[in-house]
């Protein structure tokens, strides 16, 4: 970078930051989707919120019995708290847009720091039309303030003092607290400090580390004798359990398979939007972006091994091992301002006549027109879905909203203290108010019936949201059919629920 672009970048560099952001939160706002995402957790978070509200604890309402809630640290419930006050899937649909905004003008003072203005603005600007970015912008999930934190915590590592530090430290325990996956950055930043032998601080650090790893694993062992989230990581399969838990070899193979899947699928998905999953051009430019960011990290390793290194390399690790069927563009996000930063770092390090140096922001901008076109195709659909929801039409997807008719039908039409066993049953509480969990994922009839006595199952939803339904619910059904009575039929496509008389009640 010659000096006049260096002087420029520093005069600007603030404004154009701030710039991102803001381009962000508007197109956040044209892309936004006010319905929830129908994949249960944002119905999780917002429940916890209820509870903690409620006085009722850290509890899971929505399960029979309500017991303790062991699988989420508690951040992003708590958030929900005060959020819940002034209203509750609204507001926080908007506090994520802000978590991302924000994302977007920290991870060019981090790249400001780590790798320089030119590669630092770059990522900036991909960030701010990154069609995944935007999609988790109104999503009520832990990925837009754990990406926050994330890049938070590496960019105060960069200043260097004590006071950077402890800010430092607190941004990484506060993303362990909103996900477990945040013991990356929370273990990062001890082991950098000791690698830079600044024993002193690494070991204080440390000690702050194991404390809240600690503190999490003790509650979690006090409030369950379930296994914790991270117990899926040794399942083959966490939606089949009976395919048992993944060999050394199995974990070695799974890293390869999942890495490749990061590197040809999941990575061009986040930058391009959704397409056509492995055509030959996402492939390609999957590749080249890995590549480059390989290379960006190895320079940057090279120069020392500090927090943002480490962590690079800790949770590309985590993201490799994970169950596969979990292999997506949520787990990956995490990582992709470190990815890019990487990535522009290499280019812009790769010497280039005065006449070529155009490229350098060619490249970034090429890749930002993706963005801006998946906007543009998307943004009269999400505001007509806007304007159906103000008229009380929610524009959810079929088989979803036909889930959440049958909800809304139980919540008037069941007992109070029912128990209805579902695919969704987080969601299916949000709309019904009634508790219930998911059916026994087994093949075998008999074990799934024996699951849904357990449970104390009264009721139980044929839904068209999930294969598993299929797979497992309906051969037990099939199997008992004198357990089962049809109270309600409804919705396209149809949802079922069906009454559960009680073992050894069958009709006759």
């Amino acid at each position: 970078m010659t000096t006049d672009e260096r002087n420029w970048g520093e005069r600007h560099f603030a404004t154009l930051s701030v710039a991102l952001a803001v381009f962000h939160f508007v197109l956040g706002l044209l892309v936004f989707e006010p319905t929830l995402f129908p994949g249960g957790d944002n119905a999780a978070y917002l429940i916890l919120g209820d509870a903690l509200r409620s006085g009722e604890g850290y509890r899971d309402l929505y399960l029979p019995g309500a017991p303790l809630h062991i699988r989420y640290p508690p951040l992003l419930p708590l958030m929900l708290v005060a959020l819940g006050w002034i209203g509750n899937v609204l507001p926080a649909k908007f506090a994520m847009l802000i978590f991302t905004a924000t994302t977007v003008w920290a991870t060019a003072h981090l790249g400001r720091r780590w790798v320089g203005d030119g590669p630092a603005l770059a990522a900036s600007g991909l960030l701010a039309v990154n069609p995944t970015l935007l999609e988790y912008g109104h999503y009520i999930l832990s990925e837009a303030p754990f990406v926050l934190l994330i890049v938070a915590a590496l960019w105060l590592s960069q200043r260097g003092d004590g006071r950077g530090a402890i800010l430092a430290m607190g941004a990484a325990v506060a993303a362990f607290l909103t996900r477990t996956a945040g013991m990356t950055v929370l273990i990062a930043l001890p082991v950098a400090w000791f690698l830079a032998r600044q024993h002193r601080r690494a070991a204080w650090m440390a000690l702050v580390a194991m404390g809240t790893l600690a503190s999490w694993a003790l509650y979690q062992s006090w409030a369950s004798d379930q296994p914790g989230y991270l117990s899926f990581l040794l399942l083959v399969n966490p939606y089949s359990p009976e395919a048992g838990t993944v060999s050394l070899a199995g974990l070695v193979g799974r890293g390869a398979e999942n890495t490749w899947a990061h590197v040809s699928r999941v990575l061009p998905g986040i930058l391009l939007g959704p397409g056509e999953s492995l055509g030959t051009g996402r492939i390609l430019l999957g590749l080249a972006v890995a590549s480059a960011a390989l290379l960006g990290w190895a320079r940057a390793a090279r120069r020392r091994l500090g927090a943002a290194e480490v962590f690079t390399l800790l949770y590309a690790g985590l993201i490799a091992l994970w169950p596969s069927v979990w292999t997506d563009q949520r787990f990956l996000l995490p990582l992709l301002p470190a990815i890019l930063l990487l990535a522009f770092s290499a280019l812009w390090s790769f010497p280039l006549r005065a006449s070529g140096r155009w490229l350098r922001p060619a490249v970034p901008v090429v890749l930002a027109i993706f963005g801006i076109t998946w906007a543009m195709t998307v943004i009269p659909g999400r505001i007509a879905c806007t304007a159906s929801y103000r008229a009380g039409r929610p524009c959810d997807m079929p088989a979803s909203a036909s889930l959440y008719a049958a909800a809304r039908w139980a919540r008037e039409n069941t007992p109070r203290d029912a128990v209805i066993a579902n695919r969704k049953p987080r969601l299916f509480y949000w709309y019904s108010g009634r508790p219930g969990d998911v059916y026994p994922f087994s093949a075998d009839a008999a074990t799934v019936m024996e699951g849904l006595d357990a449970m104390g199952a009264s009721y139980v939803v044929v839904d068209q949201v999930s294969g598993t339904t299929g797979r497992y619910l309906i051969p037990a059904i099939r199997s008992s059919p004198s357990r089962f009575e049809v109270v309600y039929q409804g919705g396209e496509p149809v949802t079922t629920i069906l009454r559960l008389r009680p073992a050894g009640a069958e009709v006759q």
